[in-house]
């Protein structure tokens, strides 16, 4: 999958160069300030692989080209497991291992594990895929009644977000469509980068989600919990847990509905940069053969919770999105967002965030 953009943000720089900028593309600094620019950029190259091996046994791997995010070309690899499945539609269960995100997210559905709504996911679905990378097994089962409730269960542990909250903690919430891996680093705003995987404690993270859906998938509910159990007596481990709750409705065999809200707490330590941490939005996606209209409101909380350095923050914004879709390989999308964010430790301590992206995707 190739994603080429034309993109105009505000004229700070974004994060992704270590400004105060919200959304994924920004300005540049000059000597008398900040000039604003239009980016022509490759926004991703992704390369999906699979094999059916014996007994059953599906392999799969992905690997992502961000140059923004990686300050480079280094392939990041998103995801690498194995799975295996037992019964079929109606009931059954499957077990995987390896290296993948959560099951959280109620956007990425697309292909290569893109938002399927719009360009961007909503900061807290973005920051999901962003900062949570983790290596070790999944078991989930499903039953679907003849005629009662859908019912799906997902149960998983493995290593790797020991430093869960540090992004946050550091630049605060995002609008994006960035994915991490194994061996992903993201800026900060002091002109560092943090390592997304990054095992320091040796105790597993674990997560769950129970998914609650009617006979027609007309409507699901989605409740899951993530606690990356961390100890904060190993150097720089964080100690981060959250819970999710979610729900896809379509009243409308072309209308999506999709609300999701998270709330968690993020502690450590070795610096005062303990926080609770909330975030919901709402968006409404309506289809008509190749074309795909999308709004979407976001609402982002940070609350510094020791007295120490200040990570507080206040932010909402409002995303709209148009696709076109023709045949199954290529896509030109167009996407606005206008966001408001006020944290006291950056200067200013209030900005609003507005940009535009223009897309071309082609996969095969």
């Amino acid at each position: 999958l190739i994603d080429m953009r034309v993109a105009r943000g505000p004229e700070f720089p974004s994060w992704t160069d270590s400004g105060p900028g919200k959304l994924r593309y920004g300005g540049r600094s000059r000597d008398a300030g900040f000039e604003q620019v239009t980016r022509i950029d490759l926004a991703k190259l992704a390369v999906q692989v699979g094999a059916s091996l014996p007994w059953g046994i599906r392999a799969q791997a992905q690997a992502n080209v961000q140059p923004d995010l990686a300050d480079g070309y280094e392939p990041w690899l998103v995801e690498a497991l194995l799975r295996k499945e037992w019964g079929g539609e109606v009931s059954g269960w499957g077990l995987q291992a390896g290296l993948t995100s959560t099951p959280f997210s109620l956007e990425h559905t697309g292909p290569a594990w893109t938002p399927e709504y719009a360009l961007s996911a909503s900061a807290l679905d973005n920051w999901l895929w962003e900062e949570i990378s983790i290596a070790g097994i999944e078991g989930e089962w499903w039953h679907a009644g003849e005629r009662g409730p859908h019912l799906g269960l997902v149960l998983g542990a493995g290593f790797g977000p020991d430093q869960l909250g540090r992004l946050l903690a550091l630049r605060g919430w995002v609008i994006g469509d960035g994915l991490s891996g194994l061996n992903s680093d993201l800026p900060l705003p002091n002109g560092t980068r943090t390592d997304i995987f990054d095992e320091r404690d040796d105790r597993p993270a674990a997560y769950a989600l129970a998914t609650l859906s009617d006979p027609g998938e007309r409507a699901a509910l989605k409740v899951g919990y993530f606690d990356n159990r961390g100890d904060e007596n190993a150097d720089g481990s964080w100690n981060t847990h959250f819970t999710t709750i979610g729900a896809v409705l379509h009243p409308l065999s072309n209308l999506d509905v999709v609300v999701q809200y998270l709330d968690g707490e993020a502690r450590v330590r070795d610096t005062t940069n303990d926080s609770s941490l909330r975030a919901f939005y709402a968006l409404l996606s309506y289809r008509y053969r190749s074309h795909r209209a999308t709004v979407r409101y976001d609402e982002f909380r940070l609350d510094d919770v020791d007295g120490g350095n200040s990570t507080s923050e206040r932010g909402d914004g409002i995303t709209a999105a148009y696709a076109f879709e023709w045949g199954l390989r290529q896509r030109i999308a167009v996407e606005y967002t206008w966001l408001d964010s006020k944290r006291p430790a950056s200067s200013p301590t209030e900005r609003s965030h507005d940009g535009w992206q223009l897309s071309y995707r082609f996969r095969y």
